[in-house]
């Protein structure tokens, strides 16, 4: 593959739900760059339904009212990249890229990749459609408090796969608010406390609708702001990413990826009698974490990490919990632990430092010693 600073990039431009797209277009696209059979591509999806995805690292009934998506027959899925649970709205915009590092001016990490293009990404809004849009750490881009854009970020595999989501059209907010239940760790440290007052739209803030000509116009802005004079070329998925993209769908609608991180699937088939959970959150400037300790005789036997953070690589979460097993159920076993592991130089974890983990490890060790004194 052609990945010199002239070659264009594809630029692809369709329709489809936000969930699905998640779960099967996006991931093929990702696939086919990492491996070379794609060019580096540029993809607005527009999306024609509102539906629900969490993110790798987090548990549907941590962060969802599972019970009633389910009665209300909102899609909900879990996607491979990280970051948290969004409500996405029919009519409202992706901006995927999928490059690899190789090329000029693409971040190497998350610490990098945040900042430089949600940066970009605010000043377009600002000069294409005058809103006074400003980037907020990690990875939001707000106006006067109220989310208009979230994103997920993956880089791994030699490539950069940042989806921004544009929320243009209004959505049932009391229905989102009743599907995403938010923690109050999430929102201590905003202005706006609730969905309702949180989110913002486009056609909102400008008064008026928002055609798609001008969805197009921005994401080639934002293109040119991010990377430079970058040539876009129209394109389509090929047909090895059409049959990438069924395989992804066949994997990630099954239930049991769906529930991959929760206590149910992680726990369950291995507790005995007399084994006890410590559990603690703490919110980072990435967002919550998630600690739990399942614990036999004083000794740990599994652990899970959850949260709406973007760790590099994502397998990285598994080996923060893997190393946590056989420790003992003890502070300075598991301090320890944290600290070799944030330590490493082939791990990112954007916006979390070790003493976020520790903060959540000492609520599930208090939990712990409670049930014990009990």
């Amino acid at each position: 593959m052609n990945t010199n600073a002239n070659a264009p990039w594809r630029f692809i431009d369709s329709h489809a739900g936000y969930a699905d797209f998640s779960i099967s277009v996006s991931p093929a696209i990702e696939r086919a760059v990492v491996s070379g059979e794609a060019p580096p591509t540029v993809y607005l999806n527009v999306f024609d339904g509102d539906s629900i995805t969490i993110g790798v690292n987090e548990d549907p009934y941590q962060v969802l009212d599972v019970a009633f998506c389910e009665g209300r027959d909102i899609v909900a899925r879990r996607r491979i990249n990280g970051g948290g649970a969004i409500y996405a709205g029919a009519g409202s915009a992706f901006l995927c890229f999928y490059l690899p590092l190789s090329l000029n001016g693409v971040p190497q990490t998350a610490t990098e990749a945040f900042p430089s293009i949600l940066g970009h990404v605010a000043e377009s809004l600002r000069e294409r459609f005058g809103l006074a849009a400003s980037y907020r750490p990690l990875n939001d881009v707000e106006i006067d408090g109220r989310k208009l854009i979230a994103t997920s970020l993956k880089i791994e595999g030699g490539a950069m796969t940042f989806r921004i989501l544009l929320n243009v059209k209004a959505i049932d907010t009391e229905t989102a608010a009743r599907a995403m239940p938010m923690a109050p760790e999430k929102v201590r440290d905003k202005k706006h406390k609730d969905l309702g007052s949180r989110y913002t739209y486009l056609e909102h803030e400008l008064q008026r609708p928002v055609e798609h000509r001008e969805l197009v116009e921005w994401a080639h802005d934002c293109v040119r702001r991010a990377f430079g004079g970058v040539t876009l070329s129209r394109g389509a998925l090929s047909e090895r990413e059409h049959a990438l993209a069924r395989d992804a769908a066949a994997q990630l609608t099954d239930r049991a990826w769906f529930v991959g991180k929760s206590e149910a699937t992680r726990y369950e088939p291995f507790m005995l009698e007399g084994d006890r959970i410590g559990r603690g959150r703490r919110k980072a400037p990435a967002g919550l974490i998630w600690l739990s300790l399942l614990t036999r005789d004083g000794t740990i036997v599994r652990a899970i990490v959850n949260g709406d953070f973007h760790p590099r690589p994502t397998a990285s979460i598994d080996w923060l919990e893997d190393g946590f097993a056989n420790l003992p159920a003890e502070r300075a076993a598991c301090v320890a632990h944290i600290e070799a592991f944030m330590q490493r130089g082939d791990v990112e974890l954007a916006g979390v430092e070790a003493s976020h983990l520790i903060d959540a490890l000492d609520l599930a060790l208090a939990e712990l010693a409670r049930e014990v004194a009990a």
